[in-house]
């Protein structure tokens, strides 16, 4: 007989686990025989806490765990393995034919933006949720106790603050579409020697496939760096418009030791001292010819198919490596854009942003557009950003969401999700000539899943989550950048500290997640 497993992640708060159960049985008559717990191992408190929720509900339900390498997925690196260890805890219930439920309540927030990737690849996973404490913010009345302040109470209280009254817990259902082919998309992603040659039926974009294989295949993929020689960067910059977003999408694949060996060509000329190689994509005229040393692509030639190209292939252009030394680095290819980013009560999510984007995927950024809901805290901090973007020049549109004061229920998240589309929407038709850049690091944990599921629909590329990889400076700058500290400060002071200039930036880390395309309709074994 089929199970209900809720998996959830465990962070600081035992009660936000115990909590979801207790809403899913008394707000959903859901019944939960299994609970499932990822959480980082050898951390101390959060061992506790694991033993505290695990002794809460013996004899109530099935307690059981998988253990997460490091205290949070706060670089790249560790936010692929949590989705590894993730999909492969579904993946397990799935093969049993259980039902998977799953929180996107507890640990840390980067763990959470990041859950809602693997849930649309599952069809055991039955909903997506995450719980509020209604007295949140008020620390006399508060229910999410950590870890540490659990202990301040006698043991035999414990166990009822693991229980906190029904009526002050919210239940969010976060609304998504199954993906249509869901399981042979996962299959191809999470390809063996066992089912070697299954391949899809449409052309999935090679940096999702790279990113996919990551998390089902467990599959690691270096980045290489790319560089242009000049005179690449001199026909990137004489051809603007669509062919310059298209030779941008080709340099990120580039990116991507697989996607070079897919898209791979290489020609024998009588002339050349070196063979020729060329990176091609189908239906496209241009070919990147370049060459590599070490970890670097240097691409030296872009041409179209043509006279141009026939001389390289003849020969009668030889092409050097010693001819086209690096140039630019495709971090310095400047891409007018917009970026439109979720905002909640920290301001600096969105120039900490601003500041990534533009240092490491090149993004001369023109216009900032926030997205919130009504909220009086917010609107502060949409203030303080007003005037740190006013220094420096670039323009920032604050869209308040009338209707909803928090995203607090299954109806708020329908508007936010239906908002954050049409603006996306808007900014495009405003801004035919930009790239659009859409943030998933600002407000709620719920609000994180729903821009993505938003750049889905309105079918963006790629989303970016922002991460500090310094667990110590984190917990420093949630402190020192709230709304009420930053404006102590003078102005001058609140923009060196909003766009990292007080911080090292190396200690910040941005994470391009590319989008699955919800239009996927097929994916079929060759």
């Amino acid at each position: 007989m089929a199970k209900n497993v809720l998996i959830a992640t465990l962070g600081e708060s035992p009660i936000v686990v115990s909590s979801m159960v207790q809403a899913l049985q008394t707000q959903k008559d859901l019944t939960i025989d299994e609970l499932h717990i990822i959480h980082p191992q050898g951390e101390r408190l959060i061992d506790l806490g694991y033993d505290m929720v695990k002794e809460h509900f013996n004899g109530k339900c099935i307690v059981s765990q998988s253990c997460l390498p490091f205290p949070d997925a706060n670089s790249r690196e560790r936010s692929i393995e949590f989705l590894r260890i993730l999909s492969d805890s579904i993946r397990t219930y799935e093969n049993t034919g259980d039902h998977v439920y799953l929180s996107l309540a507890g640990g840390r927030k980067n763990m959470s933006a990041v859950m809602a990737v693997t849930c649309q690849f599952f069809e055991c996973v039955r909903g997506l949720y995450h719980v509020l404490d209604k007295h949140e913010d008020d620390p006399t009345k508060r229910n999410f106790h950590s870890i540490e302040a659990l202990f301040d109470f006698p043991e035999d209280r414990r166990a009822e603050k693991l229980s906190p009254p029904v009526e002050e817990l919210t239940l969010v259902e976060i609304p998504y579409e199954q993906l249509p082919s869901g399981i042979a998309l996962q299959q191809y992603l999470y390809k063996t020697q066992s089912n070697p040659n299954t391949s899809p039926s449409i052309e999935i974009d090679d940096e999702l496939e790279a990113f996919g294989r990551q998390i089902f295949q467990q599959e690691k993929s270096d980045v290489l760096d790319v560089y242009l020689s000049a005179e690449a960067y001199e026909f990137y910059q004489d051809n603007g418009g669509e062919t310059a977003k298209r030779l941008t999408g080709y340099f990120r694949s580039m990116r991507n030791p697989q996607a070079l060996s897919v898209h791979k060509h290489t020609f024998q000329t009588d002339n050349a001292k070196t063979d020729c190689t060329c990176f091609k994509k189908k239906r496209t005229d241009e070919r990147l010819f370049y060459y590599q040393t070490g970890n670097k692509i240097v691409i030296a030639t872009i041409v179209g198919h043509g006279a141009a190209y026939d001389r390289i292939i003849n020969g009668t252009r030889p092409l050097y490596s010693e001819d086209h030394p690096l140039h630019i680095h495709l971090s310095e290819l400047k891409e007018n854009s917009v970026l439109i980013a979720p905002l909640g009560k920290t301001p600096m999510v969105i120039t900490q942003t601003f500041v990534l984007l533009s240092a490491i995927e090149g993004a001369d950024i023109e216009r900032v557009i926030v997205i919130h809901p009504k909220n009086a805290e917010i609107r502060n901090g949409v203030r303080l950003l007003k005037t740190a973007f006013n220094k420096k020049k670039c323009a920032i549109t604050s869209i308040e969401i009338e209707n909803i004061q928090d995203v607090a229920s299954s109806d708020d998240c329908k508007v936010y999700l239906e908002r954050i589309v049409s603006v996306i929407t808007e900014a495009r038709a405003d801004n035919p000539d930009k790239n659009i850049h859409l943030s998933l690091s600002g407000g709620r944990k719920g609000m994180a899943a729903l821009t993505l599921f938003a750049a889905q629909q309105a079918k963006i590329d790629a989303v970016y989550h922002t991460l500090i990889t310094d667990v110590d400076l984190e917990e420093k700058i949630e402190k020192k950048t709230t709304v009420s500290e930053l404006k102590k400060l003078t102005r001058s002071q609140q923009t060196q500290r909003l766009f990292l200039d007080d911080y090292d930036q190396s200690k910040f880390e941005l994470v391009r997640m590319p989008v699955i395309p919800i239009t996927i309709e097929s994916v079929e074994s060759s």
